[in-house]
């Protein structure tokens, strides 16, 4: 596992102000969201796919019908949820994504493929904004992502949880 973290990223209040109007409007879309967010990681980075052992070998019609792709897209999202409702709590948020960082060290998620989740969120919500899209509100979701994804991976680091 890659051992290094950069320094712990910040939203600015604007952001934030961006980042919670612009939610109000594809909240609504969340389980598709979610699904899109996952088809495209996969799709532009299939070695992602070979690490979700429910997943390994689908094609990807049989990954848009999985149950268990929507599941996870969907816990997925209700994390994204989760420090939405903290955002103006950077520890709340710190708290969340280290947990789950650490459990993800149970199943063997790769610290490199942690980063790919924002870019692939953004593609997501995009043609939902698509009135509203510009370079800063795209920004401001990164940024929300490198906040979520840098303690993620404080938690794979320091807090794994082991049960194997």
């Amino acid at each position: 596992m890659h051992c290094t973290v950069d320094v712990n990223p910040e939203l600015t209040d604007k952001q934030i102000e961006i980042i919670l109007d612009s939610y109000e409007v594809w909240r609504k879309d969340i389980e598709k969201v979610g699904l899109t967010t996952f088809m495209s990681l996969f799709q532009t980075h299939p070695e992602v796919q070979e690490h979700f052992l429910p997943f390994k070998q689908l094609s990807q019609t049989d990954m848009e019908q999985s149950a268990i792709l929507r599941s996870h897209a969907l816990r997925v999202m209700a994390t994204v949820e989760k420090c939405l409702s903290r955002i103006n709590n950077p520890e709340k948020i710190k708290d969340v994504m280290e947990q789950l960082g650490g459990r993800h060290v149970n199943y063997t998620s790769k610290y490199d493929y942690i980063d790919l989740m924002g870019p692939q969120f953004v593609y997501a919500i995009k043609p939902r904004l698509e009135d509203t899209w510009n370079e800063e509100l795209e920004e401001a979701w990164l940024q929300l992502f490198k906040v979520m994804t840098y303690h993620m991976k404080q938690g794979m680091i320091e807090k794994p949880v082991i049960t194997y």
